[in-house]
């Protein structure tokens, strides 16, 4: 069956309109033909490269290929605007009232797809070192070097991603929550309507969502665990535990401690070597005792260590959801990020993107002495209606939230959630959630359990505004 021009967007919202309907707004056309009544796609032959997207008063990313438009149209009003890299003008998304056309001068499904799977990041920058002395780093020399000569390393990437132009913005990038935005908008121009409604993101009306997760690398992070456990807990708080198959022993009783105080556990690779996702023959290795682990841990959800990743064999993976990838992170040995802060499907599988900065990042490589950077980017979350996704080390290592000056942070950033209004299920809850918002059909919300709806209307300006359910709104403080 082939893929509309709107599948990623429809998905995305869930718009309360006649499938029908919405399958007939838009349609691919060649830039020679015709425009027709509705949503106008152009696929171009070029080959998809970084461009920037104005729409809105902001600028995001976009990797695409995209149809040049150098004028605007008699009868045309700009929707937004397209620039090479550069920032020189290359194309625009148009609509013409007159005859209800809309013209979009690249893929809108293709661009989506170019943020999920990272394609905007070139094959040579998947990561900074072969296979094979990755391997030897982590399985050799890492625990070997002295802690000068690594943090000298950590700030030396630091500094480099700091003076390099990235594809995405850091600490904070929702590039493809902007596309998502803009195709919503010509949704409404097309279908002639100024407010539509959607399924709301979250359950019970909850403006915005909240993860604790942890990934524990050592025997020492592990032994650690219970005691942040116990600090979320007094403040009504739960999380995730993700271990490491072959590392360190995992006993059931461990599991059954953390399980039993309300705690969810997550499968961390298979060793913390980085070479999971190597080679194919190495994932089809390892992945046999990965899954296998997932079953007599009971585990949901999966995270890859230093988060090497490949999407395209996600699908090999037993669980329910992954959360390797970042909304943006120059930082780690696999830079890149989807640019969002929202879940999405990688086939079939959810993925809860990483959206706030891990500790080490804050702490050890930016050498950074408190909270803030976290607390704001909440903000911005609560801000968006989005999903914070917080990623914390237990282990005592410098950096990590099992240090008392990192700990004490990291209890700040709890306070400020337990007095939030944000939704803080566990993971596998939240996967759960978006996996039944996505099946529900739109003119059946109320046969999904703690469902709303929200909606997008144009302002008077001709913007896009989303409304909650509710608009009680509590900013986020750290006060």
């Amino acid at each position: 069956m082939s893929v509309g021009p709107l599948q990623c967007a429809i998905g995305f919202w869930k718009p309360l309109m006649d499938s029908h309907e919405l399958q007939g707004l838009a349609c691919y056309k060649s830039p020679e033909e015709p425009l027709s009544r509705g949503i106008n796609v152009f696929q171009p032959d070029s080959a998809p490269k970084p461009h920037r997207l104005l729409y809105d008063g902001r600028q995001c990313s976009l990797h695409a290929a995209v149809h040049p438009v150098s004028e605007v149209p008699d009868g045309a009003e700009v929707i937004a605007e397209v620039t090479d890299w550069s920032g020189q003008h290359c194309s625009y998304v148009l609509w013409y009232p007159g005859s209800q056309s809309i013209v979009v001068p690249f893929d809108s499904q293709a661009a989506v797809e170019a943020f999920w799977y990272e394609m905007y990041v070139s094959p040579k920058r998947r990561t900074s070192l072969p296979g094979p002395i990755l391997s030897l780093y982590y399985r050799t020399l890492k625990p070997l070097l002295p802690r000068g000569v690594k943090k000298w390393a950590r700030r030396l990437l630091a500094h480099r991603v700091h003076t390099e132009d990235q594809f995405l913005e850091w600490p904070s990038d929702d590039s493809l929550d902007s596309l998502q935005r803009l195709l919503l908008h010509l949704i409404l121009l097309a279908s002639r309507r100024d407010t539509l409604q959607f399924v709301w993101f979250w359950p019970e009306q909850h403006s915005w969502a909240a993860l604790l997760t942890h990934d524990v690398e050592t025997a020492a992070g592990l032994r650690n665990a219970s005691r942040i456990a116990e600090m979320e807990s007094e403040r009504g708080l739960r999380s995730v535990f993700n271990m490491v198959p072959l590392d360190y022993e995992v006993t059931g009783s461990q599991l059954h401690i953390l399980q039993d105080a309300g705690f969810e556990i997550g499968v961390h690779g298979y060793t913390h070597d980085g070479m999971i996702f190597s080679s194919w023959k190495t994932f089809l290795r390892r992945v046999v005792t990965v899954n296998e682990c997932a079953r007599q841990w009971g585990a949901s959800g999966f995270r890859s260590p230093a988060t090497f990743r490949n999407q395209d064999w996600f699908h090999m993976l037993g669980f329910e959801y992954d959360s390797s990838v970042a909304d943006t992170d120059p930082f780690e040995p696999q830079p890149g990020g989807c640019g969002s802060l929202f879940p999405f499907f990688v086939d079939g599988l959810v993925e809860l993107p990483i959206t706030l900065p891990q500790d080490h990042t804050l702490f050890a490589l930016l050498r950074q002495q408190d909270a803030s950077t976290w607390l704001v980017k909440l903000e911005r979350i609560r801000r968006s209606n989005g999903m914070a996704c917080v990623l914390t080390h237990p282990d005592p290592a410098s950096g990590y939230i099992g240090d008392p000056e990192n700990e004490r942070r990291y209890r700040e950033l709890l306070d400020v959630l337990a007095d939030s209004d944000a939704w803080i299920p566990l993971p596998r809850d939240l996967a759960r959630w978006w996996r039944a918002r996505a099946a529900v059909a739109s003119n059946d919300v109320e046969g999904l359990p703690g469902g709303s709806t929200g909606t997008a209307q144009l302002d008077g300006s001709g913007g896009l505004e989303i409304v909650p359910p509710f608009t009680v709104r509590t900013a986020v403080s750290g006060d």
